[in-house]
């Protein structure tokens, strides 16, 4: 971003979104509204800029701790179970299983960025077969079982 650029939204954009979501919580299209809403006051943002916000940082429901091990081991089971099915991943639905199961509603875009990470670790030739050999050796270069412990 450059210096002289405006950024997209600020505190004052952001309250907007908030106390509009929370008066029109059955709106079927609340953020195109919100749109038509900000264009009224000469501020161009689309419906999917503001969708976006509101999902991934404004939710009040959104969960502030860290993603766990068990969380993102259960993410990358269920998008690999998901995309036999269908290439494209529901996102929301995985929000929606991960609130029921864990009790914690994380951003999408927190839900993307461990199975992208996974992705990308993958791409790069680390597959379990590799990090079983390499903590075979270390076990064996450690000589002690108690020391080191594996567990999948």
């Amino acid at each position: 971003m450059t210096k002289n650029k405006e950024r997209l939204f600020n505190t004052h954009k952001d309250e907007v979104i908030k106390n509009y979501m929370k008066a029109n919580k059955n709106e079927k299209f609340p953020f195109a509204e919100l749109s038509k809403l900000f264009l009224k006051e000469h501020v161009t943002l689309k419906a999917k800029q503001i969708a976006h916000r509101w999902w991934n940082k404004l939710d009040h429901r959104l969960s502030k701790v860290p993603i766990i091990n068990e969380e993102k081991s259960y993410i990358k089971s269920w998008v690999e179970s998901h995309q036999k099915a269908r290439p494209i991943i529901q996102w929301n639905e995985l929000q929606s299983e991960m609130k029921k199961k864990f009790g914690k509603f994380h951003s999408r875009n927190d839900l993307k960025n461990v199975w992208y990470s996974y992705k990308r670790y993958l791409s790069r030739g680390n597959n379990k077969n590799n990090i079983d050999n390499s903590k075979a050796k270390l076990s064996y270069i450690l000589n002690d079982d108690d020391i080191y412990k594996y567990s999948s």
